[in-house]
């Protein structure tokens, strides 16, 4: 059985840990093997062809599996959820204007972002405003607090960043950035929530077959050192099986489908 993960939070470190989650799931899946993908849409299409049993995936890709016809069997769950949004910043003081877009920069993470892009791209194309064409310049970080930074320091005027979803314990990637930094900018606008990253069967995936991974998994979530492991490969502290099948969100699966 092949397990594909994505190359976040970097292949290198993906590639580390791997062995050690083969481990962890060796007694629930004899022979697993663990792979990791050079980039998201190499793990989106393995998962579809049916070249890896299961994978990681983030919101992004498993849209574009659910609209194939595969399911997400684990959701990952973050500060008790497993839903978020992202959050639109710019400096304090200031406000964002769509109708000036075309004059400011925008500082994404990465193009296939959801809370660093992705989600923001969805917000932006309501206020008639494209996310990368719309802007004088965009810059990819590919880090929240490059991104964060570029704002605070006028090079660029807005970016996006992860939020939990409304509830008593916010918590968003402003909180966990320097005081002097996340003193100098502000939220000013959220967007849709949208399901977490999770493991992903393609759809031609045998449920059966695949059911002893989902259930080790779950194990190892259970586990003080599983715990561990997924904070560090998948940024999670649990796992959970989706109360119900259904698309990651309505606007991730619209620029899945190119609109």
């Amino acid at each position: 059985m092949r397990f594909l993960l994505p190359p976040s939070p970097g292949v290198a470190i993906a590639r580390r840990h791997a062995p050690e989650l083969a481990a962890g799931l060796a007694a629930a899946v004899p022979g697993l093997v663990v792979d990791v993908a050079p980039d998201y849409a190499t793990l989106g299409d393995d998962i579809v062809a049916g070249r890896c049993d299961a994978a990681w995936v983030p919101p992004i890709v498993g849209a574009r599996v659910e609209m194939t016809g595969g399911r997400i069997v684990l959701r990952a769950v973050r500060h008790g959820t497993t839903r978020y949004r992202s959050g639109l910043v710019c400096r304090k003081a200031t406000t964002f204007d769509p109708a000036r877009a075309s004059t400011m920069t925008a500082a994404w993470i990465d193009e296939d972002s959801a809370a660093g892009h992705l989600l923001a791209r969805a917000w932006l194309k309501k206020h008639h405003v494209d996310s990368l064409t719309g802007f004088a310049r965009v810059v990819f970080t590919h880090s929240y607090v490059a991104s964060l930074q570029a704002v605070a320091d006028g090079s660029a005027d807005i970016t996006a960043i992860y939020c939990s979803v409304e509830g008593p314990v916010p918590h968003c990637t402003l909180d966990t950035v320097d005081a002097g930094l996340r003193d100098r900018l502000q939220v000013f606008a959220f967007t849709d929530e949208t399901s977490t990253d999770g493991v992903a069967i393609g759809p031609g995936a045998d449920a059966a077959r695949v059911e002893p991974l989902v259930a080790g998994l779950e194990a190892l979530s259970r586990t003080p050192s599983g715990v561990a492991l997924l904070g560090r490969l998948m940024q999670c502290e649990a796992l959970a099986r989706p109360v119900r099948v259904a698309p990651t969100s309505s606007s991730l699966s619209a620029l899945v489908r190119g609109a």
